[in-house]
């Protein structure tokens, strides 16, 4: 039997595909190779790209000794923080801005976000960050969006859900997901980080 939770999501979902895409593009327009780590522009950016999809977006500063310690140049944590109702879990979701230089042989630029259709895949864009972990950022997004949908709609949620966009994947973790948490900046019952496998584990070395 259909859910119609599940069903109200994936029809949002399909509607706004073209705007998910579109975000993830100029995500993508963004570099943000780590390393060397220089991400605070990619930050404001993805910030500025949230907000006018009518999200408040906290931006957290790492501390400039903290970044250079972990061998960065610059990096700003995200929170976006949206309440349903007035109990229940407070569920958060990781994801990485910052992506492993280019490399060589590239047949298209890889701060492009160009599309063009593949025999195989269909529609496909080209770019660092586009599979890990960018496209989070905009998958995490319209997720949310569509939980939004369904409260206008009447559906009744409780519970919080939090969007922890962050920027040492690379580096391993530490001014990322773990700093937000040791900085008591949100104290989630539940975290859904960027992982090593593909795998459901309860624990992460971070």
């Amino acid at each position: 039997m259909t859910n119609p939770i599940q069903t109200t999501i994936s029809s949002f979902v399909d509607a706004r595909f073209g705007d998910e895409t579109a975000l993830l593009a100029e995500l993508v327009k963004v570099p943000s190779d780590n390393p060397p780590g220089d991400c605070a522009a990619h930050a404001r950016r993805a910030k500025e790209l949230i907000e006018k999809l009518g999200f408040a977006v906290e931006a957290h500063p790492v501390p400039e000794a903290d970044v250079r310690a972990n061998g960065m140049i610059s990096a700003i944590n995200l929170i976006v923080r949206q309440r349903f109702g007035s109990g229940g879990p407070t569920i958060a979701l990781n994801a990485h801005g910052d992506v492993v230089p280019p490399g060589e042989g590239w047949t298209h630029d890889p701060y492009g976000a160009h599309v063009e259709q593949d025999l195989q895949h269909g529609a496909t864009m080209y770019g660092r960050g586009v599979a890990v972990s960018k496209s989070d950022f905009a998958t995490y997004t319209f997720a949310l969006l569509a939980l939004r949908e369904l409260a206008a709609k009447g559906t009744a949620l409780n519970g919080a859900c939090e969007l922890h966009l962050t920027y040492d994947e690379v580096a391993g973790g530490e001014i990322g997901p773990r700093w937000l948490l040791d900085q008591g900046l949100s104290k989630p019952d539940l975290l859904l980080a960027a992982g090593f496998s593909y795998q459901v584990v309860t624990a992460h070395n971070v």
